[in-house]
Order: structure tokens, then sequence, then C-alpha cells
């Protein structure tokens, strides 16, 4: 399953871009990731808001497994 499949909504930033769940490939951690404007944010709550972002805190990122996203509860945000 592709990033693509691992949507939460569009970005309350720059409203174009699809908020994605997303995996920093050097420490694993999943985040969430505008596709446009490339803000980053921890949590998926966080994300749908537009509060508590960032742009360039993690390095390059991957795709998810649904397995992941399920291993840490955020199954309930995708769309």
């Amino acid at each position: 399953m592709s990033s693509r499949e691992m949507v939460i909504g569009r970005c309350s930033i720059c409203k174009q871009g699809m908020l994605e769940i997303v995996k920093e490939k050097s420490s694993g951690k999943l985040i969430i990731c505008c596709d446009e404007c490339e803000g980053e944010w921890e949590e998926p709550s966080d994300a749908l808001q537009g509060t508590n972002g960032s742009r360039n805190k993690y390095g390059q990122t991957c795709d998810v497994t649904l397995n992941e996203v399920s291993r840490i509860g955020w199954t309930h945000y995708l769309l």
C-alpha cells in the first residue's frame, strides 16, 4: 500500500496538498507530511488542525504499511 493510500485529509495550511502518513527513513518514526507544502506533524490531529507543525525537521521519508499505521493507532484517521 503506497502513501497515496495513507491520506488523512487536505492540508489546512496550504489548502492544496494532501496530508499523508509517511515514515522517516533514518528513525522509522511515522509522521504526517503535506505532499504540497512539505509541512510536517507528529500527530494527525495537529495536522488536521494546522497546529504544531514544522518544516525540514525530519529527513527523507518512505511509504508506510497499513500494519505500521495500525500499530500506532492511526487507522481511524485514514480516509
